[in-house]
């Protein structure tokens, strides 16, 4: 038994959820520019962290589906530890330049709307050259808002 399967048997005992009903979306490991797994990690477990972006093109170039309100991820550390289980109550796609800072200050990182979106930008643009689609201020972007459902 994996340290993820192990860690999703732990959180159906501690929720009295039966193994059959329960959905498992997946383990999740939190990166971004500038700030480290560990970084992103202690956000999430403070609860300054409740949404992650990432590139819509993306999501076609490797043909993943959009995540879902009500998927269920396990957070693991770096070295695969896992450190808590997340669950999206939202996920929302819109215009890169639309995002509000409301919506971008529950990322945790910026303090204020002009530097995530600098940030952001940086990010994008390395992930567009590197997946093979371009960066524009108007691209579509996936917004998965989550909260902390076990540690």
């Amino acid at each position: 038994m994996t340290k993820a399967e192990a860690y999703w048997e732990r959180y159906l005992a501690a929720t009295n959820q039966d193994k059959d009903e329960a959905t498992f979306s997946g383990e999740l490991i939190f990166e971004n520019k500038g700030f480290t797994g560990e970084e992103q990690l202690s956000l999430i477990l403070s609860g300054r962290k409740t949404v992650s972006f990432s590139a819509f093109p993306s999501y076609a170039i490797n043909r993943e589906p959009i995540p879902v309100a009500g998927e269920v991820y396990i957070v693991e550390d770096r070295d695969e530890n896992p450190r808590c289980i997340i669950e999206l109550t939202a996920v929302q796609v819109l215009p890169f330049n639309e995002v509000s800072w409301e919506m971008a200050e529950r990322e945790g990182e910026d303090e204020n709307l002009t530097a995530w979106r600098d940030k952001q930008r940086e990010y994008f643009e390395d992930e567009a050259a590197v997946c093979g689609f371009d960066f524009t201020e108007d691209m579509r972007i996936v917004c998965e808002f989550f909260t902390v459902i076990y540690r």
